[in-house]
């Protein structure tokens, strides 16, 4: 994928994207008419759904692993944010007391338990995308990564709409309740963002490489067969594992 197919913020003219939002919401009341009518527009956007490639990855998370450190929430904000895109967070941790600590782990960090991070699952079928007005929300041909362009986001909340996934908990950032689906609004910059797998990124997802359980499984100093934070072919049985 070349830089300028990486869905970059900024890139629309106020009035450009003011104009586009009127004929996309004039053509979707057009539109919605006809399909009340005929009762056939849900069902072709769930045919196209189904129809879209399996992405080729997902991330997967260990409770059992993770410190509550919040080192995925912040370079998956920064690293966004540099490359022009939303800030937001697209993984969080929870608060979940009854999780437990890998016991080597726990020796070292015995206060630090009872986080469990979550980000998109990468669904199947990606119930998010048919529905959007603008093609904002895409699959990558190459890699069947779901992802949302920025640029042609129009805020209209469709894909929070139909997202089958919801983080139910307490940010262990923040203390504060959460109760929202994983497609998420940032509502400075009028848009929906979620996982995209940080496409574009040489080193793949910053949360995977960054991870201090991550670095210290792989130098040795922790030991375990897999990440606190993995990367796995996001099949249909992967994904009624994930949390």
């Amino acid at each position: 994928m070349s830089d300028r197919d990486i869905p970059r913020s900024g890139e629309t003219a106020p009035e450009e994207a003011l104009s586009r939002r009127r004929l996309v919401f004039g053509g979707l009341a057009a539109a919605g008419v006809v399909a009340a009518t005929v009762g056939t527009f849900g069902r072709a956007a769930t045919a196209v759904a189904a129809r879209q490639p399996l992405s080729d990855k997902v991330v997967v998370t260990d409770p059992t692993l993770c410190v509550g450190c919040l080192a995925c929430e912040v370079n998956c904000s920064t690293w966004h944010a540099s490359v022009g895109r939303s800030g937001v967070p697209r993984i969080r941790i929870l608060a979940t007391p009854e999780v437990k600590l890998q016991t080597q782990l726990a020796s070292y960090l015995p206060g630090r338990t009872g986080f469990s991070p979550s980000t998109c699952r990468q669904c199947p079928t990606p119930w998010c995308a048919p529905n959007c007005p603008t093609d904002a929300l895409r699959v990558d041909p190459a890699t069947g990564d779901r992802y949302i362009s920025e640029t042609e986001c129009i805020d209209c909340g469709k894909c929070e709409v139909d997202c089958p996934v919801e983080w139910k908990g307490t940010l262990a950032r923040t203390s504060l309740p959460i109760d929202s689906k994983r497609v998420i609004r940032d509502a400075t910059n009028n848009v929906y963002v979620k996982c995209d797998l940080c496409i574009g990124r040489q080193g793949g997802p910053i949360c995977v490489e960054r991870c201090p359980v991550n670095v210290a499984i792989r130098a040795g100093y922790v030991k375990s067969d897999h990440l606190a934070l993995d990367l796995r072919p996001s099949t249909q049985e992967q994904w009624e594992k994930l949390v």
